[in-house]
């Protein structure tokens, strides 16, 4: 999940000023939680170290923002950090060169609304690095629990319907979030999209020899994807109740997610922006590639049942395409 820091009315109404589309937002004073003093970052330290209770004023940060006063820190236990590291460790290999050198810290949030969030990170020169809380339910819930909750809340229920997410049983929740959001993390530092959070000032973009590349024939711009990739529905899908959500009737998902087969887009949460778009394929690619899980997403209707397994499709050599820019990382 893609969020920015909490702005302050008067920058928050220039935003507003800026308009829509593709155009990109001023330059804006850094915000104390956009800066890496304001994290005890020890490029040295074991990752580890790094995952702790967050702090009080980042908390009351994402109560504000989420309108969620009842988010509480969650102090993660020695078998939660064992478990994200373990899980760190099945990505391909440049994930912990990068975050080890780029990871301002980890942390979590009870009662998040989503599943993580990452934030880019100002350093010494400019220097980009990231900041990643998570929800620690995913600690507990199974990897298609987890990801079978997300789908449904895009929808209104109705009796007799039903979507969900078969992702297999070997794994957490926590295996999306930290693959999801460690993915925009290396976005951040790395520059795979021509930016990862349209709020980053222009001048820290990160230089890369692969930036921009990724989206081409896919996206018209940060939010919009090119006619071929768009399809029915697409417009209308939230996640979480936010956003005024769920705005679509769950009776709409068989049209909604034969759109999605013949998009490219490996999941509807894929299809909101080009940075969510790359999380998911390389997430669902080391998942069903490397991890040899499944994937497939069921739809139950009066009628009877449709699967779609969005791997087979499209998004399958996307996913094998996005990976490839991934591992360029400098």
């Amino acid at each position: 999940m893609r969020k920015t820091f909490k702005l302050l009315p008067v920058i928050f109404a220039l935003l507003l000023a800026a308009g829509q589309g593709c155009a990109r937002k001023p330059a804006l004073p850094l915000l104390p939680f956009s800066r890496l003093e304001y994290y005890s970052f020890d490029p040295a330290s074991p990752l580890e170290d790094r995952i702790t209770v967050i702090t009080a004023g980042l908390l009351e940060n994402y109560r504000a923002w989420d309108q969620r006063p009842d988010y509480t820190a969650y102090v993660p236990t020695a078998s939660d950090k064992a478990l994200l590291i373990k899980y760190l460790e099945l990505l391909p290999p440049v994930y912990e060169r990068v975050f080890k050198a780029r990871c301002a810290g980890i942390d979590f949030i009870s009662g998040f609304m989503g599943n993580g969030v990452t934030n880019w990170v100002i350093g010494p020169g400019g220097k980009v690095y990231f900041h990643i809380t998570l929800n620690p339910a995913s600690l507990k819930a199974g990897l298609s629990e987890t990801l079978t909750k997300r789908e449904r809340s895009c929808f209104k229920p109705r009796a007799g319907w039903d979507v969900s997410v078969d992702a297999g049983q070997g794994y957490k929740g926590l295996l999306y979030a930290l693959f999801h959001e460690g993915t925009h993390g290396l976005d951040f530092a790395g520059g795979v999209t021509p930016y990862a959070d349209e709020t980053m000032p222009e001048y820290y973009l990160p230089y890369s020899n692969v930036s921009g590349a990724f989206v081409f024939g896919s996206w018209k711009d940060y939010y919009t994807p090119s006619e071929r990739s768009g399809f029915y529905g697409r417009d209308k899908v939230t996640f979480y109740g936010l956003g005024g959500g769920p705005k679509l009737d769950i009776s709409e998902a068989p049209k909604l997610y034969a759109g999605l087969s013949g998009s490219g887009f490996v999941s509807l949460y894929g299809s909101r922006s080009w940075a969510e778009d790359l999380a998911e394929l390389a997430t669902f690619g080391v998942l069903t590639g490397k991890l040899g899980q499944p994937y497939k997403i069921v739809i139950k209707t009066p009628d009877g049942s449709a699967l779609l397994e969005p791997m087979k499709g499209p998004a399958g050599a996307r996913a094998a395409e996005a990976l490839g820019y991934l591992e360029n990382i400098k």
